[in-house]
């Protein structure tokens, strides 16, 4: 018995009844006897996702920097020289409750700014006392740079109150530039996500082709559409799900070795890959990929069936 016939056989003894088995055996079967479709398909789909994964890491470790930052920004409100310091404290102390509050008289800013400027003190000499006007200085660590923002906006209401400023007014074009970039990321990610589904779909549809005499016997014996298509989809979910999980490894192993050196350089610990690469997201990846392959490998089924009615 040739080796054609004992397939034949072997299909129509499986008939139309559901064994999810067969269904797993048959698509591991088809990944081995195919192996450059599997890797060009799995290949695929890691590209998309590691694509997707680092955009999103740079955003996020955008935004924990931008926190970072933001938190560390001091509030100052300049007074006018008349106003009365303990008032504009006391007034600043019920706005900010539990903060940092500090009264800096016109005198003792331009001492602090002759400790500044160092061996370059000497360019203040002949300055009057009151050169430089009074502030309320407000430290507010650990807020977002939106909550510093409204805190600064609170402190306006300070009696004698001429200017307020938070120190992080230039993160806000980087804050803008953030938001914007998620709409760009969400856009990019649905092309992206398009473009591999129909390069792994066309990838996948020479293996449907290449078992297009096994399909027809299935159909001969009564085997139903979805019988049939059940080992494709399931070798498009585990080729998603490998390559899912190889990009979701690559970035892990990337960030692992990158962020304490950006870390050090620019946020402290604001860089930590428990924040910018939670487990949460890198199995959203890998779930990612499985569902690329999955809806991959359903339409490359779907269209060779339908060539065939």
């Amino acid at each position: 018995m040739s080796s054609g016939t004992t397939q034949s056989v072997a299909i129509a003894d499986v008939r139309v009844r559901w064994r999810p088995g067969y269904f797993v055996r048959r698509a591991f079967e088809a990944m081995v006897r195919s192996p450059r479709i599997t890797m060009a398909a799995t290949l695929t789909i890691y590209v998309a996702i590691l694509v997707t994964g680092l955009f999103a890491g740079t955003l996020r470790s955008a935004e924990a920097l931008i926190a970072a930052w933001a938190g560390e920004a001091q509030i100052s409100v300049y007074l006018d020289p008349r106003a009365d310091l303990d008032a504009a404290r006391a007034a600043a102390q019920a706005i900010a409750p539990g903060r940092n509050v500090e009264a800096v008289a016109a005198s003792e800013a331009l001492r602090r700014f002759r400790e500044s400027l160092g061996a370059q003190a000497a360019l203040l000499e002949g300055l009057p006392a009151d050169a430089l006007p009074p502030s309320i200085e407000v430290r507010a660590p650990g807020l977002r740079l939106h909550q510093v923002r409204a805190l600064a906006e609170r402190l306006q209401q300070v009696p004698g109150a001429q200017e307020v400023d938070y120190g992080a007014a230039w993160l806000e074009p980087l804050e803008r530039f953030v938001i914007r970039a998620r709409w760009i990321g969400a856009i990019l990610f649905a092309a992206l996500a398009a473009g591999a589904a129909v390069l792994v779909s066309n990838t996948l549809r020479l293996g449907v082709f290449a078992r297009r005499d096994e399909i027809e016997i299935m159909r001969l014996v009564g085997a139903t559409h979805a019988f049939v298509e059940a080992p494709f989809l399931i070798e498009g979910f585990l080729q998603g799900v490998l390559g899912g999980a190889l990009a979701a490894v690559t970035l892990s192993l990337a960030a692992h070795g990158l962020l304490p050196r950006l870390a050090g350089t620019l946020g402290g610990g604001a860089l930590q890959q428990a924040r910018i690469l939670p487990p949460a997201i890198l199995l959203g990846l890998a779930g990612g990929g499985a569902a690329l392959g999955l809806i991959a490998s359903a339409r490359a089924v779907t269209r060779e069936l339908r060539t065939r009615r």
